[in-house]
């Protein structure tokens, strides 16, 4: 792999992150779900292209705010920060959180005070990123009761939830990453703006921050 591969890339997710954004119909994010597995690939060329050219790709990362933590503490929630949002004809979203209990007045106007999810920008490495949680689910699991799913694993699971990477019903993938899909399939029938799966923003926003992100490294004087 070299420098030109990753820019054909580049300019592949950028084509497919447009029309995702324009037509917002299956075919445009399975295309645009396939192009964001690739980069998932090719994390590791990724990450040694900005080492040896000494470039800081400052992804933003989110974290839970304390008191908004203090808040949910104890409540299975499932939450999809999109703390970069997504912009597209008509539609702004950001910060989707499901909590399975009424909260008191209290503790809404507590999170509301906390403001909109925001990334911050961080030192983390292309592959360290894509490891960081994005998608927080119940697990099922009394000593740990909650569940961050990472980017990396969305990508991968919701591509082949949708039949990008194969034939739907057909992939023999790890059980180790198979155990999320039914998380992925829950947020999948999520719908959202526009009569939309929660999932295609969720790629949509992924697929912006890559793209910012990593034009300084691939395009170094545009």
């Amino acid at each position: 792999m070299d420098v030109a591969h990753v820019r054909l890339q580049y300019a592949r997710l950028s084509r497919h992150h447009t029309l995702a954004l324009k037509h917002k119909d299956p075919v445009s994010f399975l295309d645009l779900s396939h192009s964001l597995r690739v980069w998932v690939d090719m994390k590791k060329f990724v990450d040694e292209l900005a080492n040896e050219s000494g470039t800081s790709l400052g992804f933003a990362n989110y974290s839970t705010p304390k008191k908004v933590k203090q808040v949910l503490k104890g409540s299975r929630r499932v939450q999809l920060p999109l703390a970069s949002g997504v912009d597209s004809p008509g539609v702004q979203l950001k910060g989707l959180t499901f909590v399975n209990r009424a909260l008191s007045a209290e503790e809404l106007d507590t999170i509301y005070k906390a403001g909109p999810p925001v990334g911050q920008d961080s030192q983390l490495s292309f592959t360290e990123w894509l490891a960081c949680g994005i998608y927080e689910v119940p697990s099922g699991i009394d000593e740990h009761p909650q569940l961050w799913i990472s980017r990396e694993i969305l990508i991968k699971r919701v591509a082949n939830a949708l039949g990008a990477s194969h034939p739907a019903g057909t992939s023999d993938a790890d059980s180790a990453e198979n155990r999320f899909d039914r998380h992925i399939l829950q947020l999948h029938n999520v719908k959202v703006a526009d009569g939309y799966p929660a999932t295609y923003y969720q790629l949509i926003e992924i697929g912006k921050d890559v793209l910012e992100r990593t034009k300084i490294l691939l395009f170094p004087s545009s």
